[in-house]
């Protein structure tokens, strides 16, 4: 067992939870134990990554969650400019809407009104990925991923949708964040120890090195899973995890991944076997919402594996729990650069390998670049005032940097992606 940090009671943990590893140094510059930490998290990591640590963000679908009907409100709030009750064709030209104006409006009256906007958020809510904007803001992650001081998001811990909702539009900006598990051991959920992992891919060794353990976690040779569903090797043309497959050209790529489910699966929310009254925004919990059926494994039963490729699946196979290894293989046609993965959604999913054809960066989703902004401005709007008064000016100033390199992706990706 090794202890490093989760900063949570301090100052910093105003803008999100964050975990510091592999820290020589556990108490910021100044500070007298958990008191005069800054108030905002992008300090805290850049400190961390300066004494050789990995930084990351715990629990990381909390303050993600969607409220359609405040969403609704807050967009007519923001867009509406002459106040009539609902939003044109050009009140939104420039804004991220949760789906297409045309689908939006129902009643083809060529505006969009607080029950049409409520109805889309409801629609959107479930879908993996989406660009539903959190009422909370969530966390500082989208700062701290574009300034390139955060190496990991953590799953497996709340709901699975939320956390690789926001793991899924920062990869495709072209971040290379990797994902870790995660425990939050009593405090978020008190099943077990063990209700996320990481499984760090270090080769043959006598020894686990710690330092060793957590450079393989940030370069993403490793896969997440709640210890049912495993993701034993994964390579895309016989590159592993947190790889890279540089090309000329695009192409027709081979993927491969060796892959095994538990047959006594408990048959619960937190594991994908119980469906939420809620949908499927909800699968994954583990804080609230635990069935009553825990002492009933799964009896067998089959898990889908998909092929991600920018997190949208492209290809499936189906497998039963049964304790067994299978090896099993995709094809993908990679038109430009990109990053492929693969998941058994909630229990499993690879850290990715990135597809770099004729030296492009990866730019999958302009609405992932705007959804990062709105993530930014939202977390401004709704926790501005935790921040401490003689710190506001210079987050303010490191946030709008962050939004500055996302509209310059935006600029970058394909229009209409």
């Amino acid at each position: 067992m090794k202890y490093d940090m989760e900063v949570s009671g301090f100052g910093s943990a105003a803008l999100g939870h964050v975990c510091l590893l592999n820290l020589r140094e556990l108490v910021y510059p100044g500070a007298d134990g958990i008191k005069g930490w800054p108030t905002w998290t992008t300090p805290a990591l850049r400190w961390a990554k300066q004494q050789g640590g990995f930084t990351g963000y715990p629990h990381s679908g909390s303050g993600m969650q969607v409220n359609a009907g405040t969403a609704a409100k807050r967009m007519l709030g923001l867009l509406d400019t002459n106040k009539d009750a609902r939003l044109t064709l050009n009140e939104t030209k420039d804004a991220l809407l949760p789906e297409p104006f045309e689908k939006i409006d129902t009643d083809h009256d060529g505006g969009l009104n607080e029950a049409e906007l409520t109805s889309s958020h409801e629609r959107v809510i479930d879908l993996l990925p989406n660009v539903a904007i959190p009422d909370a803001g969530g966390h500082e992650i989208f700062v701290t991923t574009a300034l390139g001081v955060c190496d990991f998001i953590s799953a497996m811990d709340t709901a699975r949708l939320l956390e690789w909702n926001a793991w899924y539009h920062l990869m495709n900006c072209g971040f290379p964040l990797k994902c870790a598990g995660e425990t939050d051991f009593p405090c978020m959920s008190g099943t077990r120890v063990g209700q996320g992992r990481t499984y760090v891919q270090l080769g043959k060794v006598e020894s686990v090195d710690f330092t060793q353990w957590c450079e393989g976690l940030a370069q993403g040779r490793s896969y997440v899973s709640d210890g049912y569903a495993h993701a034993l090797d994964f390579t895309v043309n016989d590159q592993p995890s947190g790889g890279e497959v540089r090309l000329a050209q695009p192409s027709k790529l081979s993927v491969r991944v060796k892959v095994a489910f538990s047959s006594e699966t408990p048959l619960e929310i937190a594991y994908g076997g119980a469906v939420p009254v809620a949908g499927a925004r909800l699968t994954g919990e583990t804080v609230n919402y635990h069935d009553a059926t825990a002492a009933q494994p799964y009896a067998g039963g089959k898990r889908k594996v998909e092929l991600i490729v920018n997190g949208l699946p492209v290809a499936t196979r189906e497998l039963p729990a049964d304790d067994q290894v299978y090896e099993i293989t995709f094809t993908a046609d990679i038109a430009r650069s990109s990053w492929v993965a693969v998941r058994q959604f909630p229990q499993m999913h690879t850290n990715p390998v990135s597809v770099i054809i004729a030296d492009k960066p990866i730019r999958a989703s302009k609405q992932s670049a705007q959804w990062c902004i709105a993530r930014i401005e939202q977390l401004w709007r709704v926790r501005e005032k935790n921040i401490a008064l003689a710190e506001r000016e210079e987050t303010k100033r490191t946030f709008e940097e962050a939004k500055e390199i996302y509209r310059r992706i935006a600029a970058e990706a394909p229009e209409g992606s």
